[in-house]
Protein backbone atom coordinates (compact mmCIF):
# COMPACT_ATOMS: atom_id res chain seq x y z
CA UNK A 1 0.00 0.00 0.00
CA UNK A 2 2.96 2.35 0.81
CA UNK A 3 4.31 1.49 -2.31
CA UNK A 4 1.21 2.66 -4.33
CA UNK A 5 0.92 5.62 -2.32
CA UNK A 6 4.59 6.36 -3.20
CA UNK A 7 4.44 5.88 -6.96
CA UNK A 8 1.11 7.65 -7.42
CA UNK A 9 2.71 10.93 -5.98
CA UNK A 10 5.86 10.23 -7.99
CA UNK A 11 3.49 9.71 -11.14
CA UNK A 12 1.76 13.67 -10.02
CA UNK A 13 5.27 15.07 -8.81
CA UNK A 14 6.17 13.75 -12.84
CA UNK A 15 3.33 15.25 -14.56
CA UNK A 16 2.85 18.76 -12.48
CA UNK A 17 6.94 19.21 -12.83
CA UNK A 18 6.49 20.54 -16.52
CA UNK A 19 3.43 22.82 -15.64
CA UNK A 20 5.85 24.11 -13.09
CA UNK A 21 8.69 24.84 -15.39
CA UNK A 22 7.12 26.33 -17.89
CA UNK A 23 5.15 28.39 -15.12
CA UNK A 24 8.88 29.82 -13.92
CA UNK A 25 10.20 30.01 -17.48
CA UNK A 26 7.13 32.99 -18.09
CA UNK A 27 8.32 34.48 -14.89
CA UNK A 28 11.25 34.84 -15.46
CA UNK A 29 10.31 36.20 -18.75
CA UNK A 30 8.58 38.92 -16.71
CA UNK A 31 5.56 37.75 -18.15
CA UNK A 32 3.58 37.44 -14.88
CA UNK A 33 -0.08 37.36 -15.83
CA UNK A 34 0.76 34.70 -18.30
CA UNK A 35 2.79 32.48 -15.72
CA UNK A 36 -0.41 33.33 -13.50
CA UNK A 37 -3.12 32.00 -15.80
CA UNK A 38 -0.71 28.72 -16.45
CA UNK A 39 -0.08 27.85 -12.64
CA UNK A 40 -3.65 28.58 -11.76
CA UNK A 41 -4.34 25.87 -14.63
CA UNK A 42 -1.76 23.35 -12.74
CA UNK A 43 -3.18 24.31 -9.57
CA UNK A 44 -6.65 23.25 -10.43
CA UNK A 45 -5.08 19.92 -11.85
CA UNK A 46 -2.93 19.49 -8.88
CA UNK A 47 -5.27 21.00 -6.20
CA UNK A 48 -2.97 19.68 -2.94
CA UNK A 49 0.71 20.04 -4.95
CA UNK A 50 2.63 22.41 -2.57
CA UNK A 51 4.93 23.37 -5.43
CA UNK A 52 2.30 24.34 -7.70
CA UNK A 53 0.50 26.48 -4.67
CA UNK A 54 4.06 28.20 -4.16
CA UNK A 55 5.09 29.28 -7.65
CA UNK A 56 1.71 30.34 -8.04
CA UNK A 57 2.25 32.27 -4.32
CA UNK A 58 4.95 33.79 -5.37
CA UNK A 59 3.76 34.88 -8.76
CA UNK A 60 0.37 36.59 -6.97
CA UNK A 61 3.31 38.65 -4.56
CA UNK A 62 4.81 40.12 -7.22
CA UNK A 63 2.06 40.94 -8.95
CA UNK A 64 1.57 42.88 -5.27
CA UNK A 65 -1.35 40.47 -4.34
CA UNK A 66 -0.02 39.60 -0.71
CA UNK A 67 -2.83 38.41 0.94
CA UNK A 68 -3.87 35.60 -1.81
CA UNK A 69 0.05 34.60 -1.98
CA UNK A 70 0.14 33.71 1.96
CA UNK A 71 -2.60 32.04 1.94
CA UNK A 72 -1.47 29.50 -0.64
CA UNK A 73 2.03 29.73 1.06
CA UNK A 74 0.53 28.77 3.91
CA UNK A 75 -2.24 25.82 2.15
CA UNK A 76 1.51 24.65 0.32
CA UNK A 77 2.98 23.87 4.22
CA UNK A 78 -0.37 22.34 4.86
CA UNK A 79 0.03 19.82 2.09
CA UNK A 80 3.97 19.40 2.99
CA UNK A 81 4.98 20.89 6.15
CA UNK A 82 8.65 20.15 4.86
CA UNK A 83 8.16 22.18 1.33
CA UNK A 84 11.69 24.38 1.06
CA UNK A 85 10.86 27.06 -1.01
CA UNK A 86 7.54 27.83 0.98
CA UNK A 87 9.12 27.94 3.75
CA UNK A 88 11.42 30.52 2.04
CA UNK A 89 8.80 32.56 0.46
CA UNK A 90 6.76 32.66 3.64
CA UNK A 91 9.65 33.97 5.21
CA UNK A 92 10.51 36.27 2.50
CA UNK A 93 6.96 38.09 3.36
CA UNK A 94 7.27 37.91 7.42
CA UNK A 95 10.61 39.65 6.80
CA UNK A 96 9.38 42.66 4.27
CA UNK A 97 6.33 42.85 7.14
CA UNK A 98 8.84 43.17 10.38
CA UNK A 99 7.12 39.78 11.63
CA UNK A 100 12.08 38.76 11.96
CA UNK A 101 11.27 36.26 14.62
CA UNK A 102 8.90 34.05 12.65
CA UNK A 103 10.66 35.29 9.41
CA UNK A 104 13.98 33.29 10.64
CA UNK A 105 12.32 30.41 12.10
CA UNK A 106 10.62 29.91 8.53
CA UNK A 107 14.13 30.36 7.04
CA UNK A 108 16.03 27.64 9.28
CA UNK A 109 13.17 25.70 8.12
CA UNK A 110 13.64 25.80 4.26
CA UNK A 111 17.32 25.59 5.24
CA UNK A 112 16.95 22.19 7.16
CA UNK A 113 14.38 20.77 4.45
CA UNK A 114 16.51 21.87 1.40
CA UNK A 115 19.72 20.07 3.32
CA UNK A 116 21.57 23.07 3.41
CA UNK A 117 22.78 24.24 0.25
CA UNK A 118 20.03 22.31 -2.06
CA UNK A 119 17.80 25.72 -1.74
CA UNK A 120 20.46 27.69 -2.57
CA UNK A 121 19.27 31.25 -1.22
CA UNK A 122 17.79 30.51 2.45
CA UNK A 123 20.78 30.03 4.12
CA UNK A 124 21.93 33.64 2.86
CA UNK A 125 18.69 35.06 4.16
CA UNK A 126 18.96 33.30 7.18
CA UNK A 127 22.02 34.65 8.11
CA UNK A 128 20.83 38.74 7.03
CA UNK A 129 17.70 38.44 9.12
CA UNK A 130 19.91 37.39 11.86
CA UNK A 131 22.14 40.38 11.21
CA UNK A 132 18.69 42.23 11.12
CA UNK A 133 17.98 41.60 14.89
CA UNK A 134 21.99 41.82 15.76
CA UNK A 135 22.11 38.41 16.61
CA UNK A 136 25.90 37.89 15.65
CA UNK A 137 26.65 34.60 17.07
CA UNK A 138 24.17 32.91 15.12
CA UNK A 139 24.25 34.81 12.18
CA UNK A 140 28.12 33.96 12.36
CA UNK A 141 27.59 30.10 11.89
CA UNK A 142 25.73 30.39 8.60
CA UNK A 143 28.31 33.37 7.46
CA UNK A 144 30.60 30.10 8.32
CA UNK A 145 28.80 27.64 6.64
CA UNK A 146 28.63 30.04 3.31
CA UNK A 147 32.21 30.74 3.26
CA UNK A 148 32.98 27.06 3.80
CA UNK A 149 30.71 26.07 0.41
CA UNK A 150 32.94 28.71 -1.31
CA UNK A 151 36.28 25.97 -0.95
CA UNK A 152 34.09 23.00 -0.68
CA UNK A 153 31.90 23.08 -4.36
CA UNK A 154 32.39 23.70 -7.43
CA UNK A 155 31.91 28.15 -8.35
CA UNK A 156 28.60 27.36 -10.07
CA UNK A 157 27.16 25.70 -7.49
CA UNK A 158 28.01 27.94 -4.22
CA UNK A 159 27.55 31.41 -6.37
CA UNK A 160 23.99 30.19 -6.52
CA UNK A 161 23.79 30.44 -2.38
CA UNK A 162 26.00 33.67 -2.39
CA UNK A 163 24.46 36.81 -3.37
CA UNK A 164 27.38 39.70 -4.99
CA UNK A 165 26.98 41.83 -1.95
CA UNK A 166 26.58 38.73 0.53
CA UNK A 167 30.54 38.45 -1.21
CA UNK A 168 31.42 41.45 0.49
CA UNK A 169 29.89 41.05 3.73
CA UNK A 170 31.96 37.63 3.92
CA UNK A 171 35.10 38.91 3.32
CA UNK A 172 35.79 36.81 0.02
CA UNK A 173 38.78 38.35 -1.82
CA UNK A 174 38.37 41.22 -4.73
CA UNK A 175 38.59 38.26 -7.00
CA UNK A 176 36.21 36.00 -6.47
CA UNK A 177 33.75 38.89 -5.19
CA UNK A 178 34.29 39.89 -8.84
CA UNK A 179 33.32 36.73 -9.98
CA UNK A 180 30.44 36.18 -7.87
CA UNK A 181 28.52 39.81 -9.63
CA UNK A 182 29.79 38.29 -13.05
CA UNK A 183 28.02 34.81 -11.86
CA UNK A 184 24.62 36.36 -11.11
CA UNK A 185 24.59 39.39 -13.92
CA UNK A 186 25.43 36.72 -16.92
CA UNK A 187 22.16 34.50 -15.30
CA UNK A 188 19.60 37.74 -15.91
CA UNK A 189 21.12 37.93 -19.58
CA UNK A 190 20.20 33.82 -19.97
CA UNK A 191 18.92 33.30 -23.57
CA UNK A 192 18.07 36.96 -24.10
CA UNK A 193 18.27 38.68 -26.84
CA UNK A 194 19.20 42.79 -27.97
CA UNK A 195 16.56 44.56 -29.03
CA UNK A 196 16.19 46.66 -32.61
CA UNK A 197 17.28 50.25 -31.25
CA UNK A 198 15.84 53.36 -32.84
CA UNK A 199 18.89 55.23 -33.69
CA UNK A 200 17.02 58.38 -35.48
CA UNK A 201 17.01 60.16 -32.61
CA UNK A 202 21.55 59.82 -32.53
CA UNK A 203 21.69 63.31 -34.51
CA UNK A 204 19.29 65.40 -31.79
CA UNK A 205 20.54 68.50 -29.81
CA UNK A 206 19.58 66.81 -26.71
CA UNK A 207 20.70 64.15 -25.12
CA UNK A 208 18.01 61.68 -23.94
CA UNK A 209 19.24 60.45 -20.56
CA UNK A 210 16.97 57.80 -18.75
CA UNK A 211 16.73 56.41 -15.21
CA UNK A 212 15.68 53.02 -14.88
CA UNK A 213 14.72 51.65 -10.83
CA UNK A 214 11.63 50.52 -9.01
CA UNK A 215 12.24 52.79 -6.27
CA UNK A 216 10.78 56.10 -7.30
CA UNK A 217 8.87 56.17 -4.01
CA UNK A 218 9.34 56.76 -0.30
CA UNK A 219 12.19 54.74 -0.31
CA UNK A 220 16.03 56.16 0.27
CA UNK A 221 16.73 56.05 -3.62
CA UNK A 222 13.44 58.56 -3.78
CA UNK A 223 14.39 60.27 -1.19
CA UNK A 224 18.03 61.31 -2.40
CA UNK A 225 16.35 62.19 -5.71
CA UNK A 226 12.92 63.78 -5.51
CA UNK A 227 14.29 66.91 -5.98
CA UNK A 228 17.34 66.45 -8.02
CA UNK A 229 16.05 65.48 -12.11
CA UNK A 230 14.39 69.00 -11.83
CA UNK A 231 18.28 70.31 -11.68
CA UNK A 232 19.17 69.03 -15.13
CA UNK A 233 19.83 71.28 -17.87
CA UNK A 234 16.49 70.95 -19.98
CA UNK A 235 18.30 72.68 -22.99
CA UNK A 236 21.12 69.55 -23.32
CA UNK A 237 19.35 67.09 -21.84
CA UNK A 238 16.08 65.45 -21.99
CA UNK A 239 14.82 63.21 -18.50
CA UNK A 240 12.82 60.41 -18.80
CA UNK A 241 12.01 58.17 -15.53
CA UNK A 242 10.89 53.99 -16.10
CA UNK A 243 9.59 53.16 -13.06
CA UNK A 244 8.79 49.20 -12.39
CA UNK A 245 7.82 49.94 -8.96
CA UNK A 246 4.51 49.85 -7.70
CA UNK A 247 2.67 53.64 -6.99
CA UNK A 248 2.91 54.49 -3.10
CA UNK A 249 0.83 57.42 -3.71
CA UNK A 250 4.03 59.52 -1.76
CA UNK A 251 5.12 62.87 -2.30
CA UNK A 252 8.61 61.59 -3.32
CA UNK A 253 6.70 60.00 -6.37
CA UNK A 254 5.10 62.91 -7.31
CA UNK A 255 7.91 64.93 -6.89
CA UNK A 256 9.59 62.91 -9.28
CA UNK A 257 7.11 62.39 -11.69
CA UNK A 258 6.42 65.82 -12.34
CA UNK A 259 10.35 67.31 -12.59
CA UNK A 260 11.22 64.75 -15.80
CA UNK A 261 10.14 65.32 -19.27
CA UNK A 262 8.39 61.81 -19.50
CA UNK A 263 7.60 59.52 -16.50
CA UNK A 264 6.59 55.95 -17.58
CA UNK A 265 4.97 53.86 -15.07
CA UNK A 266 6.62 50.38 -15.95
CA UNK A 267 5.11 48.47 -13.21
CA UNK A 268 3.19 46.17 -15.88
CA UNK A 269 5.73 45.56 -18.42
CA UNK A 270 7.28 42.21 -19.13
CA UNK A 271 11.56 42.66 -19.50
CA UNK A 272 11.49 42.35 -22.78
CA UNK A 273 8.27 45.00 -23.20
CA UNK A 274 10.39 47.66 -21.21
CA UNK A 275 13.66 47.01 -22.95
CA UNK A 276 11.50 47.48 -26.47
CA UNK A 277 9.75 50.67 -24.66
CA UNK A 278 13.19 52.33 -23.91
CA UNK A 279 14.28 51.68 -27.64
CA UNK A 280 12.57 52.71 -29.31
CA UNK A 281 12.30 55.96 -27.37
CA UNK A 282 16.01 56.51 -28.79
CA UNK A 283 17.63 56.68 -25.19
CA UNK A 284 20.95 57.48 -25.50
CA UNK A 285 22.24 56.97 -21.92
CA UNK A 286 20.61 54.18 -20.19
CA UNK A 287 20.83 55.18 -15.86
CA UNK A 288 20.38 51.66 -14.27
CA UNK A 289 19.58 52.78 -10.17
CA UNK A 290 19.37 49.37 -8.70
CA UNK A 291 21.94 47.05 -9.42
CA UNK A 292 21.65 43.60 -7.57
CA UNK A 293 19.19 44.66 -5.61
CA UNK A 294 15.74 43.29 -4.58
CA UNK A 295 13.58 43.47 -7.64
CA UNK A 296 16.39 44.76 -10.11
CA UNK A 297 15.24 44.54 -13.94
CA UNK A 298 19.05 43.47 -14.98
CA UNK A 299 16.86 41.53 -17.93
CA UNK A 300 16.04 45.17 -19.14
CA UNK A 301 19.79 46.09 -19.48
CA UNK A 302 20.73 42.54 -21.03
CA UNK A 303 18.39 43.74 -23.66
CA UNK A 304 20.94 46.56 -24.61
CA UNK A 305 17.83 49.01 -25.16
CA UNK A 306 20.55 52.09 -25.34
CA UNK A 307 23.78 52.49 -26.82
CA UNK A 308 25.54 53.56 -23.29
CA UNK A 309 24.62 51.83 -19.77
CA UNK A 310 25.62 52.99 -16.89
CA UNK A 311 24.76 52.14 -13.48
CA UNK A 312 24.77 54.75 -10.25
CA UNK A 313 23.79 55.19 -7.07
CA UNK A 314 21.88 51.89 -6.09
CA UNK A 315 23.89 49.43 -5.88
CA UNK A 316 27.62 49.46 -3.95
CA UNK A 317 29.95 47.23 -5.90
CA UNK A 318 29.95 46.07 -9.36
CA UNK A 319 27.51 44.56 -10.83
CA UNK A 320 29.28 42.08 -13.29
CA UNK A 321 27.67 42.56 -16.21
CA UNK A 322 29.00 42.74 -19.29
CA UNK A 323 25.90 44.75 -20.64
CA UNK A 324 26.70 47.84 -17.70
CA UNK A 325 29.33 49.87 -19.18
CA UNK A 326 30.31 52.54 -16.58
CA UNK A 327 30.41 52.66 -12.94
CA UNK A 328 29.62 56.32 -11.70
CA UNK A 329 31.92 57.06 -8.62
CA UNK A 330 34.54 59.47 -7.39
CA UNK A 331 37.93 59.71 -6.17
CA UNK A 332 37.76 59.06 -2.80
CA UNK A 333 34.93 56.29 -3.20
CA UNK A 334 36.80 54.39 -6.14
CA UNK A 335 40.12 55.48 -6.02
CA UNK A 336 42.49 54.32 -9.02
CA UNK A 337 43.55 50.76 -7.13
CA UNK A 338 40.57 49.72 -6.68
CA UNK A 339 39.24 50.27 -10.22
CA UNK A 340 40.49 46.44 -11.10
CA UNK A 341 37.35 45.28 -8.85
CA UNK A 342 34.89 46.69 -10.71
CA UNK A 343 34.02 45.02 -14.84
CA UNK A 344 31.83 48.26 -15.53
CA UNK A 345 34.48 51.53 -16.70
CA UNK A 346 34.67 54.09 -13.95
CA UNK A 347 32.78 57.09 -14.39
CA UNK A 348 34.49 59.27 -12.02
CA UNK A 349 32.80 62.72 -11.20
CA UNK A 350 35.25 65.91 -9.85
CA UNK A 351 33.69 66.18 -6.38
CA UNK A 352 30.86 63.76 -4.85
CA UNK A 353 29.58 61.15 -7.14
CA UNK A 354 26.54 61.15 -4.36
CA UNK A 355 23.72 63.83 -5.86
CA UNK A 356 21.64 65.24 -2.82
CA UNK A 357 19.14 67.60 -1.77
CA UNK A 358 18.17 68.99 1.40
CA UNK A 359 15.17 70.17 0.35
CA UNK A 360 13.51 68.57 3.04
CA UNK A 361 16.36 69.62 5.36
CA UNK A 362 15.83 73.94 4.65
CA UNK A 363 11.74 73.26 5.60
CA UNK A 364 11.21 74.74 8.77
CA UNK A 365 9.54 71.48 10.62
CA UNK A 366 8.98 71.40 14.70
CA UNK A 367 10.91 68.31 16.14
CA UNK A 368 7.76 65.75 16.72
CA UNK A 369 5.61 66.04 19.89
CA UNK A 370 7.29 62.30 20.96
CA UNK A 371 10.52 63.73 21.04
CA UNK A 372 13.36 60.91 22.45
CA UNK A 373 14.69 62.32 26.05
CA UNK A 374 18.13 62.39 26.66
CA UNK A 375 19.82 63.53 30.08
CA UNK A 376 20.57 66.85 30.53
CA UNK A 377 23.61 68.30 29.34
CA UNK A 378 24.64 64.92 27.68
CA UNK A 379 26.82 64.02 24.07
CA UNK A 380 24.62 62.39 22.34
CA UNK A 381 26.44 60.29 19.78
CA UNK A 382 23.95 58.65 17.00
CA UNK A 383 23.54 56.34 14.18
CA UNK A 384 20.59 55.99 12.15
CA UNK A 385 21.91 52.90 9.33
CA UNK A 386 19.43 50.27 9.60
CA UNK A 387 20.18 47.64 12.45
CA UNK A 388 21.82 44.85 9.50
CA UNK A 389 24.97 47.42 9.06
CA UNK A 390 26.12 47.01 12.88
CA UNK A 391 28.91 44.55 13.44
CA UNK A 392 29.83 43.92 17.05
CA UNK A 393 33.18 45.09 16.59
CA UNK A 394 31.25 48.51 15.39
CA UNK A 395 29.27 48.53 19.04
CA UNK A 396 31.99 47.61 20.55
CA UNK A 397 33.48 50.26 19.60
CA UNK A 398 30.84 52.41 20.68
CA UNK A 399 30.31 50.92 24.10
CA UNK A 400 34.38 52.49 23.95
CA UNK A 401 33.31 55.37 23.21
CA UNK A 402 30.96 56.07 25.87
CA UNK A 403 33.36 54.38 28.86
CA UNK A 404 35.60 56.97 27.51
CA UNK A 405 32.78 59.82 27.33
CA UNK A 406 30.72 59.06 31.33
CA UNK A 407 28.03 61.89 29.86
CA UNK A 408 27.07 60.83 26.97
CA UNK A 409 24.74 58.67 25.18
CA UNK A 410 24.08 56.57 21.92
CA UNK A 411 21.47 57.31 19.73
CA UNK A 412 20.12 54.45 17.10
CA UNK A 413 17.47 54.12 14.38
CA UNK A 414 14.46 52.67 16.22
CA UNK A 415 14.60 48.59 15.32
CA UNK A 416 12.00 45.64 16.07
CA UNK A 417 12.26 44.42 19.78
CA UNK A 418 15.03 41.25 18.65
CA UNK A 419 17.36 43.98 18.12
CA UNK A 420 16.97 46.25 20.90
CA UNK A 421 17.11 43.93 23.34
CA UNK A 422 19.43 42.07 21.54
CA UNK A 423 21.74 45.73 21.34
CA UNK A 424 21.08 46.46 25.25
CA UNK A 425 22.38 43.07 26.17
CA UNK A 426 25.95 43.28 24.84
CA UNK A 427 25.88 46.70 26.26
CA UNK A 428 25.28 45.03 29.38
CA UNK A 429 27.97 42.54 28.46
CA UNK A 430 30.16 45.77 27.89
CA UNK A 431 29.62 47.17 31.41
CA UNK A 432 27.70 49.98 29.82
CA UNK A 433 24.33 50.51 31.44
CA UNK A 434 21.72 49.72 28.29
CA UNK A 435 19.97 52.89 29.23
CA UNK A 436 22.47 54.75 27.61
CA UNK A 437 21.94 53.09 24.32
CA UNK A 438 18.74 54.77 23.12
CA UNK A 439 16.39 53.82 20.15
CA UNK A 440 14.70 56.80 18.54
CA UNK A 441 11.08 57.19 18.21
CA UNK A 442 8.99 56.31 15.07
CA UNK A 443 8.46 59.71 13.39
CA UNK A 444 6.11 59.93 10.21
CA UNK A 445 7.84 61.97 7.54
CA UNK A 446 11.45 62.37 5.92
CA UNK A 447 11.53 66.03 7.42
CA UNK A 448 10.62 65.44 10.77
CA UNK A 449 13.17 62.74 10.68
CA UNK A 450 16.04 65.57 9.30
CA UNK A 451 14.53 67.79 12.11
CA UNK A 452 15.20 65.96 14.97
CA UNK A 453 18.52 64.36 13.56
CA UNK A 454 20.30 67.99 14.72
CA UNK A 455 19.99 67.04 18.08
CA UNK A 456 22.80 64.55 17.57
CA UNK A 457 26.31 66.22 18.20
CA UNK A 458 28.35 63.23 15.91
CA UNK A 459 27.40 60.47 14.25
CA UNK A 460 29.27 57.26 14.67
CA UNK A 461 29.74 55.93 11.06
CA UNK A 462 29.26 51.62 10.75
CA UNK A 463 33.13 51.29 9.98
CA UNK A 464 32.55 47.17 9.02
CA UNK A 465 31.12 45.61 6.00
CA UNK A 466 29.02 48.59 5.08
CA UNK A 467 29.19 52.23 6.04
CA UNK A 468 26.37 55.00 5.96
CA UNK A 469 25.26 56.44 2.90
CA UNK A 470 21.77 58.21 2.80
CA UNK A 471 21.92 58.24 6.47
CA UNK A 472 25.61 59.82 6.19
CA UNK A 473 23.99 62.49 3.86
CA UNK A 474 20.76 62.72 5.96
CA UNK A 475 23.01 63.84 8.66
CA UNK A 476 25.69 66.51 7.27
CA UNK A 477 22.04 68.07 5.65
CA UNK A 478 20.31 68.30 9.43
CA UNK A 479 24.34 69.82 10.42
CA UNK A 480 25.49 66.77 12.18
CA UNK A 481 29.25 66.13 11.67
CA UNK A 482 29.74 62.42 11.03
CA UNK A 483 32.72 60.00 11.89
CA UNK A 484 33.87 57.32 9.97
CA UNK A 485 36.51 55.45 8.30
CA UNK A 486 37.26 54.30 4.49
CA UNK A 487 37.35 50.44 3.87
CA UNK A 488 38.94 48.77 1.07
CA UNK A 489 36.00 48.39 -1.06
CA UNK A 490 33.39 50.80 -2.35
CA UNK A 491 30.26 49.93 0.15
CA UNK A 492 32.41 50.70 3.30
CA UNK A 493 33.69 54.08 1.42
CA UNK A 494 30.94 56.57 0.17
CA UNK A 495 30.51 57.79 3.68
CA UNK A 496 34.55 59.05 3.69
CA UNK A 497 33.53 60.90 0.08
CA UNK A 498 30.00 62.40 1.76
CA UNK A 499 31.99 63.77 4.70
CA UNK A 500 35.01 64.87 2.74
CA UNK A 501 32.94 66.77 0.04
CA UNK A 502 30.86 68.30 3.06
CA UNK A 503 34.32 69.90 3.83
CA UNK A 504 35.17 68.09 7.40
CA UNK A 505 37.52 66.11 5.81
CA UNK A 506 39.80 65.41 9.34
CA UNK A 507 36.79 63.30 9.97
CA UNK A 508 37.94 60.61 7.71
CA UNK A 509 39.95 58.40 10.08
CA UNK A 510 42.62 55.94 8.86
CA UNK A 511 41.57 52.72 11.37
CA UNK A 512 39.33 51.73 13.99
CA UNK A 513 42.02 53.22 16.99
CA UNK A 514 42.04 56.49 15.27
CA UNK A 515 37.98 56.17 15.16
CA UNK A 516 37.67 55.78 18.90
CA UNK A 517 39.99 58.14 20.03
CA UNK A 518 38.63 61.00 17.79
CA UNK A 519 35.26 60.03 19.12
CA UNK A 520 36.28 60.31 22.83
CA UNK A 521 38.40 63.37 21.94
CA UNK A 522 35.28 65.25 20.23
CA UNK A 523 33.18 64.25 22.99
CA UNK A 524 34.91 65.88 25.22
CA UNK A 525 35.42 69.26 23.36
CA UNK A 526 32.34 70.52 23.06
CA UNK A 527 33.26 73.86 21.51
CA UNK A 528 35.17 71.11 18.23
CA UNK A 529 32.19 70.00 18.03
CA UNK A 530 29.81 73.28 17.92
CA UNK A 531 32.59 74.67 15.81
CA UNK A 532 31.62 71.64 13.36
CA UNK A 533 28.23 72.11 13.36
CA UNK A 534 28.70 76.05 12.51
CA UNK A 535 30.87 74.90 9.47
CA UNK A 536 27.94 72.73 8.12
CA UNK A 537 25.28 75.16 8.47
CA UNK A 538 27.01 77.36 6.37
CA UNK A 539 26.50 75.24 3.66
CA UNK A 540 29.31 76.37 1.32
CA UNK A 541 31.36 73.18 0.96
CA UNK A 542 30.66 71.38 -2.68
CA UNK A 543 28.45 68.51 -0.86
CA UNK A 544 25.79 70.95 -0.68
CA UNK A 545 26.02 72.88 -4.34
CA UNK A 546 23.27 70.31 -5.48
CA UNK A 547 22.95 72.07 -8.86
CA UNK A 548 27.02 71.69 -9.13
CA UNK A 549 26.43 67.75 -8.36
CA UNK A 550 23.82 67.40 -10.62
CA UNK A 551 26.40 69.18 -13.64
CA UNK A 552 29.05 67.00 -12.51
CA UNK A 553 26.32 64.23 -13.81
CA UNK A 554 25.89 65.84 -17.13
CA UNK A 555 29.76 65.98 -17.97
CA UNK A 556 29.85 62.35 -17.38
CA UNK A 557 26.92 61.32 -19.35
CA UNK A 558 28.27 63.82 -22.27
CA UNK A 559 31.55 62.16 -21.97
CA UNK A 560 29.97 58.66 -22.47
CA UNK A 561 27.78 59.80 -25.08
CA UNK A 562 31.14 61.14 -27.23
CA UNK A 563 32.85 58.28 -26.69
CA UNK A 564 30.20 56.14 -28.00
CA UNK A 565 30.29 58.81 -30.51
CA UNK A 566 33.59 58.74 -31.66
CA UNK A 567 33.92 54.33 -31.73
CA UNK A 568 35.98 54.08 -28.16
CA UNK A 569 34.55 51.23 -26.47
CA UNK A 570 32.42 51.68 -23.76
CA UNK A 571 34.11 49.55 -21.80
CA UNK A 572 37.60 47.89 -23.00
CA UNK A 573 37.94 45.74 -19.85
Amino acid sequence: MLWKLLRSAFQRRAQAQPLIDRGLALRQQGRLRDAEQLLREAAAQFPRDALVATNLAVVLLEQDQATQGVELLQRALEFDPHCAPAHYNLANVMRASGWREEAVQHYEAAVEAGAGAAFAPAREQLMHSLLETCDWDRAAVQADALRAMTTSQPAAKWMRCVSPLTAVYLGLEPGLRKQVAVYHASEYARGVEKVARNASTDGTTRLRIAYLSRDFRDHPVGHVLAHVFALHDRARFEIYAYSYGPDDGSAFRTAIAKSVDHFIDAHAMTDAELAAAIAQAGIHVLVDLAGHTTGNRLGVLARRPAPVQAHYLGYPSTTGAEYIDYFITDPVATPAELAGEFTEKLACVAQCFMVTDGTDATVDVDAPAAADEFPAGAIVYSNFNNASRITRDDFHAWMEVLRGVPASVLWLQGAGAQAMGNLRNEAQHCGIDPARVIFAQRVTSKRQHLARLGRADLVLDTIGWHNGHSSTSDALWAGVPVLTVPARHFAGRVAATLVTAAGLPELVQRDRGEYIHAAIRLGGDRAQLAALKVRLAQRTAPFFDTRMRVRDLEVAYSGMWNDYRSGKPNNPR
